[in-house]
């Protein structure tokens, strides 16, 4: 059974698409739990995705993992997910592609997270960027004929580790 996604825009600085975020992320919930990274981890029945601005992300990254510089999405072990709006936006910009695509790109970072995924270590970093940039493509139709995608089909190469925590 998939869980119930719950949305919360808490951030006014960096205008989102949040319709679109949320049909990425819904057709990519599926895939996320199709194939979890440790055996036997399944979602909460309710995940909670809050968009924040710059200066809440930092706070609560500063808080629970002891940074107190500003990341793109945060995943809280009982099923919460922070994403900071404006991390997510400079990195649409600098990898080409539109706010909504990286907002929904961080949340299903966040359900990787829940599902036994992590990027601690390099091997680790490059299974689940891997799993995540799959269900991206997936979930917005990026291999359906050119045209027919949610959002533009080209992706830039050489997308690295972007500064994501978890909390343990």
């Amino acid at each position: 059974m998939l869980p119930t996604l719950t949305w919360s825009n808490r951030q006014r600085s960096v205008q989102v698409d949040l319709g679109k975020v949320r049909d990425i992320v819904q057709a990519a919930l599926p895939l996320c739990v199709k194939k979890p990274r440790k055996r036997g981890m399944v979602l909460p029945s309710e995940v909670e995705i809050t968009l924040l601005g710059e200066a809440a992300i930092a706070k609560v990254h500063g808080e629970f993992l002891e940074d107190p510089t500003p990341t793109d999405v945060i995943t809280f072990e009982h099923g919460e997910i922070l994403i900071g709006v404006p991390i997510a936006a400079a990195n649409a910009r600098k990898f080409h592609h539109p706010v909504f695509h990286e907002v929904a790109l961080c949340a299903i970072h966040g359900l990787l997270h829940l599902l036994g995924y992590d990027d601690l270590t390099e091997k680790e970093r490059v299974i689940m960027h891997a799993r995540q940039e799959e269900i991206l493509k997936s979930a917005t139709g990026e291999n359906r004929a050119v045209g027919t995608a949610v959002w533009p089909a080209k992706q830039p190469e050489g997308r690295g580790s972007r500064g994501t925590a978890r909390q343990s």
